[in-house]
């Protein structure tokens, strides 16, 4: 099958493919703890909770990465095995994103499954296993979702003005954020909820232009398959400042949190926001 028209790639690369098989083998792995009862620990505090199904699924992704790139090192949320250092290949794994939403039976959460090179995002992987979605990109060759048994392309929106864009927020909670009081301020056409692991691929293939994480708890694994994704779709995504994450960093979580927006025009004017809010 022909891989290539006007120059532009129309399906994933096959690297990104055999990782995206490894996050679909590991939706399973949830979806027979989902809507089930079960034991919840809490790492930090209790809106950080974990269970049984990020530890297993952690173990099968973490074992397929070693199978198929040994060699790679991996930093993955629910695994104490943290990389000395972030200058080669590192794996940057959440094998639940979104538990707070699978404990209480929503079916948002998503598998994320990304590479990073020398601090720089090359390759994400990011399922839904209950809604059966799924988003891979690898740098310079496109962002897609597969529908079905194939493949389509995705691309961000055009639209360039606050006014006229569309929010993804989080899904309620009892965790207050003062961020979110000054963010209410700004004048977006719309606000929606999101699919709780997967707002920034909601940005990626146009269903919305902007999702400003809100959480202060926000780590690299959170981000750098999602970036991928969403820069092969046209969009970008930085600090709450306009700065590139810094994947090099001796620490997992990110100093400041991050924005997700639909192309460079809109960023560039909601970071102006942000900083007159005081943000």
């Amino acid at each position: 099958m022909e891989n290539m028209k006007n120059g532009i790639e129309n399906e994933p690369s096959e690297l990104s493919r055999k990782v995206l098989e490894i996050a679909d083998q590991a939706g399973p792995i949830l979806l027979k703890y989902f809507n089930t009862v079960l034991e919840v620990g809490y790492k930090k505090d209790e809106f950080d909770p974990v269970t049984a199904a990020d530890k297993e699924a952690d173990d099968f992704i973490r074992g397929k990465i070693d199978e198929l790139f040994p060699g790679d090192l991996i930093l993955s949320e629910e695994n104490d095995a943290i990389p000395p250092e972030y200058t080669g290949r590192v794996w940057m794994v959440d094998p639940l994103n979104g538990t707070k939403s699978f404990i209480k039976g929503k079916d948002t959460f998503a598998i994320v499954i990304g590479l990073v090179e020398n601090g720089v995002p090359v390759l994400g992987c990011m399922t839904v296993p209950a809604q059966n979605k799924m988003f891979t990109a690898e740098k310079g060759k496109g962002a897609f979702e597969k529908v079905g048994d194939s493949f389509e392309r995705i691309h961000t929106s055009s639209v360039e003005t606050i006014s006229d864009s569309i929010l993804i927020t989080r899904e309620p909670s009892a965790e207050v954020r003062p961020i979110e009081e000054k963010l209410n301020q700004l004048t977006f056409k719309e606000r929606i909820e999101g699919i709780a692991g997967a707002k920034v691929c909601q940005v990626a293939r146009g269903e919305a232009e902007v999702h400003i994480n809100t959480n202060f708890r926000a780590s690299k694994w959170d981000v750098a398959a999602p970036q991928v994704i969403l820069e092969e779709a046209g969009g970008i995504l930085t600090d709450l400042d306009g700065h590139s994450i810094d994947y090099k960093s001796e620490e997992t979580g990110l100093v400041r949190s991050y924005i997700a927006s639909a192309n460079p025009a809109l960023h560039k004017k909601i970071l102006q926001e942000l900083r007159n809010l005081g943000i």
